[in-house]
């Protein structure tokens, strides 16, 4: 029986130019994930939905988009990346038509499943081609590169989406953002084309099955802490940047939108920042759990002053660019957990990990905002500072404990790449 072993015959120049294309999915991915948060008002408005409501609605995105994660990491280690990213990215569209058609919230939330059911191949999907294409040595850089690219991203979904929904409203910003998704799918249907295991074929005397693949991952204790430090430490971009943040930094210090919602992207900026430069530090060190560590510390001092005082803006950016830059540590746990399993493996195991990542979405994101109806005291106020303030909590809890588990329980690969 043979295996692909790490000798591809594709150049370096086609490598990153079809990283490229696989990206851009990525990146659109990430817009319209967090595009809702600067849609916060007039979605509760048009569709006639409380702070609940919008939680359920938003969050509902990340349940097909965490049930899809291990049969997408399954599909991409037995079939063609261009024909499941392709598919993926027209049931991604397809959700972004039906959001901006909504008209109750029973349409929006079945147009956000469909949004997740598709957004959930783009992060593994530019894992798995940089697997394929790259040496072993280039992945946690190229990692924090995907991690920065979705960051970006994730910014057009903040700050130059609130300004187009400003100007032609949340209807259609989703309908240009459908278009876009269109000539997406066209682009990576003609042009991803390489072979998948164009590999030197190398002698083994056993290829693990898929199910054997899925029962390793899932008996190795350090997939499970990494995978629960992956999930809160995304938490506070998946709770607080991707939905809340635009509101709280509206109510609790009082900016305009546009302003909340470009002091928000900061945090996107802040781990486009740091992500590359950390998977670089931690390889050119060859130390993995102490910069996952440093980061969650990072993340919690910077949040515990964002929500314990009243400062002025320019000190709330810095805050908020260095509890972004903290979230990193979540790019190189890709890396940890790729080493920590076989390279057969290698999209089930990173397609788990990202599935433990997108579930801090769907808890969190309705949480909050059952906590901000349950708690209100002010009837004729959307949103009481006090318990805003108490309600995020739970972000700062999540870089705390994501601190304790790379400390205590993380342990570094036996080797790295």
């Amino acid at each position: 029986m043979t295996r692909p072993i790490m000798q591809n015959t594709t150049s370096r120049s086609k490598a990153i130019f079809l990283y490229c294309i696989v990206s851009f999915f990525l990146f659109f991915e990430m817009a319209i994930q967090v595009s809702p948060s600067v849609m916060s008002s007039q979605l509760m408005h048009d569709l006639n939905i409380g702070t609940f409501g919008l939680g359920i609605m938003s969050g509902i995105y990340f349940y097909t988009y965490t049930a899809m994660q291990i049969p997408s990491g399954l599909l991409f280690d037995q079939y063609n990346p261009r024909i499941i990213i392709t598919l993926s990215i027209l049931t991604c569209v397809v959700g972004t038509l039906l959001f901006g058609l909504s008209q109750n919230f029973y349409t929006g939330s079945l147009a956000r499943l469909l949004m997740g059911s598709g957004s959930a191949f783009a992060f593994v999907s530019v894992l798995v081609v940089t697997a394929d294409l790259f040496k072993p040595k280039y992945f946690a850089a190229v990692t924090g590169i995907t991690q920065m690219l979705a960051a970006l991203g994730a910014m057009t979904g903040q700050m130059p989406i609130s300004l187009l929904v400003v100007h032609v409203g949340w209807r259609n910003t989703l309908f240009i953002l459908f278009g876009i998704g269109l000539v997406l799918a066209f682009a990576v249907w003609k042009l991803l084309k390489y072979e998948k295991n164009g590999f030197t074929a190398q002698k083994i005397p056993h290829q693990p099955n898929t199910k054997t693949n899925l029962k390793n991952i899932l008996a190795h204790p350090q997939t499970w802490f990494i995978a629960l430090y992956s999930c809160l430490l995304w938490a506070p971009m998946s709770t607080f940047t991707s939905l809340w943040g635009v509101p709280f930094l509206m109510n609790v210090y009082h900016f305009e939108q546009t302003k909340a919602a470009f002091l928000c992207s900061l945090m996107w900026l802040g781990l486009a920042t740091a992500s590359p430069l950390l998977g670089i530090i931690s390889t050119a060190f060859k130390n993995r759990v102490f910069p996952l560590a440093i980061s969650a510390l990072i993340g919690a001092i910077s949040f515990y002053f964002i929500l314990k005082c009243n400062l002025p803006i320019f000190t709330v950016g810095l805050l908020l660019f260095l509890a972004g830059a903290a979230c990193s540590g979540q790019a190189l746990s890709f890396t940890v957990v790729k080493e920590n399993n076989l390279s057969s493996a290698k999209g089930t195991a990173i397609a788990f990990n990202n599935m433990a990542v997108v579930i801090s979405g769907a808890l969190f994101q309705p949480l909050i905002g059952k906590l901000l109806e349950s708690h209100k005291t002010n009837t004729t106020a959307l949103y009481d500072i006090v318990n805003f303030k108490n309600a995020l909590m739970i972000v700062l809890f999540a870089y705390i404990i994501s601190f304790l588990i790379a400390v205590f329980f993380i342990k570094e690969p036996k080797q790295l790449s």
